[in-house]
């Protein structure tokens, strides 16, 4: 029984995952005028391949919008014109259904073997990481790293499940060269943004972007100019507002918001990179506190 709930579980983690067109929208999503909403709003409840088989005029009349509106649409998700638009997303079709022969989480049933299961999740991460790397965007790295760089003390924030990744960012860090901070009650995080400000860095996390708690400490610490690096999966969100620097994570929230395994990989993955740049861009600095530590740890070990 506890294996089935697993299972289906999964699947609504899985078919909720977002494809090459949805991943494309909320890329953009902060450049779009009224109109073009609307028309984002009609593609994402379309299929990719009814798409790819309707002319300009016939998606003019069927979403409310001018031909006009579609072909700028278009030239802001970055392509050339509408045909164009419409052969990539008939390549990217092509390539999801060829991947590893994993089309959507719709493909796990209850009657998958335990070997069967597995090999699709992990498919599904690979395909996340993949997609994680195409939306990754350098400038917003190398800004990240200056601010951390630039702080004498690093906070992670985060509420529910986001505590847990802020926590794992905390515990990679405080193996560098920062002091470092982590704090899992609310109240306490906000009264200790009081005490922050341009001398310290404070990463938030939330995968909604809205978040009420995350939304007053990061209020909390913008009035204090303290820099903000927040890792979200909503790109016109009120917190990417607030922020220095945002890192997007596309990956959609399932009804079962602590089942949100594939987000939460691809959050750590992005707190790994940042780690790991900083450690080498201060090498010596990284070895000495990586050794002052690891003597502090034997202890623990006799």
């Amino acid at each position: 029984m506890c294996i089935i709930i697993f299972i289906l579980n999964v699947m609504e983690v899985v078919i909720m995952q977002s494809n090459f067109l949805k991943q494309t929208i909320q890329s953009k999503k902060s450049l779009f005028s009224n109109s073009e909403n609307v028309l984002a709003e009609y593609l994402l409840t379309l299929d990719q391949t009814e798409i790819i088989n309707k002319t300009i005029s016939e998606l003019s009349i069927e979403s409310g919008v001018s031909q006009t509106t579609i072909f700028n649409f278009v030239l802001k998700l970055g392509f050339s014109g509408f045909q164009n638009f419409k052969i990539t997303l008939a390549s990217k079709i092509d390539s999801e259904e060829n991947s590893s022969g994993l089309t959507s989480f719709g493909d796990i049933n209850k009657n998958d073997t335990v070997t069967e299961v597995a090999q699709k999740i992990i498919s599904l991460n690979q395909n996340s990481l993949e997609e994680l790397l195409k939306s990754l965007n350098s400038e917003t790295i190398e800004k990240s790293v200056q601010l951390i760089e630039g702080c004498k003390s690093l906070h992670f924030f985060g509420q529910g499940g986001s505590s847990v990744v802020a926590f794992d960012g905390y515990h990679k860090f405080i193996r560098s060269k920062f002091r470092c901070n982590y704090i899992s009650d609310y109240h306490i995080q906000l009264s200790y943004a009081t005490k922050l400000g341009p001398d310290d860095c404070v990463i938030l996390f939330s995968h909604t972007g809205d978040t009420h708690e995350t939304i007053n400490i990061a209020k909390v610490l913008k009035e204090n100019k303290c820099p903000i690096i927040s890792l979200t999966g909503n790109p016109s969100s009120e917190l990417v507002d607030l922020s220095n620097q945002s890192f997007i994570i596309y990956s959609d929230e399932s009804k079962f918001r602590t089942e949100s395994l594939t987000s939460r990989i691809l959050y750590l993955t992005v707190l790994d990179i940042l780690y790991t740049i900083i450690m080498f861009k201060n090498e010596d600095e990284s070895i000495k506190s990586l050794e002052e530590i690891r003597s502090a740890l034997k202890i623990t070990r006799q």
